[in-house]
């Protein structure tokens, strides 16, 4: 087999992992947070500037153990997809919640984040009110928070965006679900100036969460709730998800 075949084969395979990902059937955050955990009551607001629905979080119970849920939501159908900016939050959003983690260290309640992004907002709003600031303030508190800290990947973790909700003490993924440093479009625009390259820069990301498991990355891989990958049905995510962050708090 020549190195060019083997070439378009890769990146027709690290392309195909991403899309996966982001399949629509996916489960989404708030599915998670509906079936999981119990007595879940959101919380809004980031008593600066406004509300970001693509922040989700408030306080539930994970079994007996009461935790601070936050999650990024991409919504379901063409009407919450728009709601939720599609999972890219902005400034607001990322102080709701660094608010609710400063709310869940006053009350020693372990902090459980559902990360699901492409990336954080890039408009000009957003970079006015302080995007770049906002991500920095959530890593140093995740950093310093003094209560447990646990991230699950759900679906597609990009960029700073994602890393805002996931530097935590653990780190866990779905299967089939994709950690990468930015989305291949904006790596392939920034390394290659075109976007329309994103299978090359697919295939240098290696955005598999299976690659960051084994780098260490991530701590622990929940197995998939489907044999086609991804499932709608988040009673089928569930109880994976429930065991798995029952023994991380």
């Amino acid at each position: 087999m020549s190195s060019t075949t083997e070439t378009a084969e890769r990146e027709a395979a690290a392309l195909a992992a991403v899309e996966l990902a982001r399949n629509p059937e996916r489960p989404r955050a708030l599915q998670v947070i509906t079936t999981a955990f119990d007595q879940w009551t959101e919380l809004r607001g980031d008593r600066l500037f406004g509300d970001d629905r693509a922040v989700v979080g408030g306080p539930a119970r994970l079994g007996s153990q009461a935790v601070m849920v936050i999650g990024q939501e991409k919504g379901t159908d063409a009407m919450s997809r728009a709601l939720h900016n599609f999972g890219m939050p902005h400034p607001e959003g990322y102080r709701k919640a660094t608010r609710l983690m400063r709310q869940a260290e006053k009350f020693s309640l372990p902090v459980v984040c559902l990360v699901d992004t492409p990336a954080a907002y890039a408009g000009i709003g957003a970079e006015e009110r302080g995007q770049a600031w906002a991500i920095a303030d959530s890593l140093l508190c995740m950093l310093g928070l003094r209560t447990p800290t646990i991230s699950v990947i759900l679906s597609e973790g990009g960029s700073g965006g994602a890393l805002a909700l996931a530097l935590a003490d653990r780190v866990l993924a779905l299967e089939n679900a994709v950690y990468t440093v930015a989305p291949p479009e904006t790596c392939a625009a920034i390394l290659y100036r075109d976007a329309g390259q994103r299978a090359r820069a697919a295939a240098a990301l290696r955005p598999g969460v299976d690659t960051a498991y084994e780098i260490g990355l991530v701590d622990e891989l929940i197995p998939r709730a489907s044999r086609c990958g991804h499932s709608r049905d988040s009673r089928r995510v569930a109880p994976p998800s429930r065991r798995a962050l029952c023994r991380a708090c």
